[in-house]
């Protein structure tokens, strides 16, 4: 008989993504039920995230509708908002808070307010932090595509950046941890994985027997693991021509590359420390493209950090404008207390802000339209989620297009020969034309 019934709630990134969900796996090992967010649930535990303003209001809320739905149940918060404000969060009548070091103690916690000890505060001082925490995963629950986080914190720093004061320094899996998670998440079913790390570009850097991403790849590409392995985000400077050879001419890494611009002007640039010109990213993405054609190629944007004038955002829309782009991710500076841009003068109005957002977003959608129109007529390999959109399953390609096909739930965690037939807006539809085999053709959830 189960413990109880958990729901667990993640905002942020990747990294995130695959804590949470072996976090899942854990306390489904201890006895729990894993559910979706809902007032049956027996506890709630929210992953939380910082990186803006609005993701900590969103965590913020999401605590408080826990509460509200859960008024006698188990609350627990970690992630990166406990990190920073243990206090803070505890306010908002949770019963226990898990920095991110410490997530790896959820199910002993949990364990404890089941049996009456509450609060529980593990939250321990990030920035000591030598190792990555220990949170194996290897079954996803709710997603079709497996997570490994094989990377965490950040030596960077960026003006504008809270990342290192929640995360710490950075920290990598060993490679031979690596290779082995990926072949029992293989074994479990699943055709693809994402190597998450909040700075993966960073990794191996830190271990006693330094590695790179770059040294890391070819081991996977001749190691028993899941097909499709995705990379999560590269800083621009990381994605060398070296790094863009090997995913060219790789059988497993997708043709699929996440950089984060943030701006298109030098001098925003600069104060915001990143070790780039625009010139440099038009270059890199030109030359990914004439390299790989198919490419899907995303572009991380911040509006209206201090000092943006209208000259220094149309520098930024214009190279947007005119590279070989799939799409956009944009959103608004905020300012992070603790940080050197929170107290820059030549503050961008809100108003400001929300229309530059609104014009690259209406950028994006341009962009992923083009993206997907190149490939009407030609054969994609879908991997097909675990659920259905508007009736249609829906499929990723390894270049990061989601095309809707018709079909059985007997598709659902398998690859598919499909062919995309017409583009409507940002919607891609599509017809099966075959199922494909893999290495590890077992049903994975």
């Amino acid at each position: 008989m189960a413990k109880g019934r958990l729901a667990i709630v993640t905002l942020g990134c990747k990294v995130n993504q695959s804590e949470s969900e072996a976090v899942a796996g854990a306390m489904e090992q201890e006895g729990w039920e894993v559910v979706p967010f809902g007032p049956d649930a027996d506890c709630v535990i929210v992953n939380t995230c910082v990186v803006t303003a609005r993701a900590q209001a969103d965590s913020r809320r999401w605590i408080r509708r826990a509460r509200r739905a859960m008024p006698r149940g188990i609350l627990l918060a970690t992630g990166c908002f406990p990190q920073i404000d243990p206090q803070g969060v505890m306010a908002l009548g949770v019963d226990g808070i898990a920095g991110n070091q410490e997530k790896g103690c959820i199910p002993q916690m949990v364990e404890g307010m089941r049996q009456g000890k509450r609060p529980v505060i593990e939250v321990g001082d990030i920035a000591q932090a030598g190792q990555l925490s220990d949170l194996p995963g290897d079954r996803f629950c709710r997603h079709t595509r497996a997570f490994l986080k094989i990377q965490d914190g950040c030596n960077a720093r960026c003006s504008y950046c809270i990342v290192p004061l929640a995360r710490g320094r950075s920290r990598s899996l060993p490679p031979s941890a690596v290779l082995a998670s990926l072949k029992r998440q293989g074994l479990a079913g699943y055709q693809e994985a994402v190597l998450a790390g909040i700075h993966l570009g960073a990794y191996g850097l830190d271990l006693d027997a330094k590695t790179t991403l770059l040294e890391l790849l070819p081991q996977i590409e001749e190691t028993e693991t899941p097909g499709r392995i995705r990379l999560s985000s590269l800083e621009p400077q990381e994605a060398t021509p070296e790094l863009i050879a090997f995913i060219s001419s790789s059988r497993k890494i997708c043709p699929h590359l996440h950089l984060p611009l943030q701006s298109g002007a030098d001098e925003i640039l600069k104060r915001m420390n990143r070790p780039y010109t625009g010139a440099f990213f038009r270059d890199l993405v030109l030359g990914i493209s004439e390299r790989m054609p198919q490419a899907g190629i995303g572009v991380d944007v911040m509006v209206g950090f201090p000092g943006e004038d209208e000259q220094a955002f149309g520098q930024t829309y214009d190279l947007l404008r005119e590279l070989p782009l799939s799409y956009l991710h944009c959103f608004p500076f905020s300012p992070r207390p603790g940080t050197p841009a929170a107290d820059m003068t030549l503050q961008v109005g809100e108003r400001t802000k929300k229309e530059r957002v609104q014009r690259l977003r209406d950028l994006s959608k341009e962009k992923r339209r083009d993206f997907y129109s190149r490939f009407i007529g030609e054969p994609l390999t879908l991997l097909i989620e675990h659920r259905r959109v508007e009736g249609m399953l829906r499929g990723i390609s390894k270049n990061y297009i989601f095309c809707l096909v018709e079909g059985g739930d007997e598709l659902m965690g398998r690859e598919v020969e499909a062919t995309l037939l017409e583009v409507q807006g940002e919607k891609a539809i599509g017809k099966i034309q075959s199922r494909s085999v893999s290495l590890y053709d077992t049903p994975s959830i």
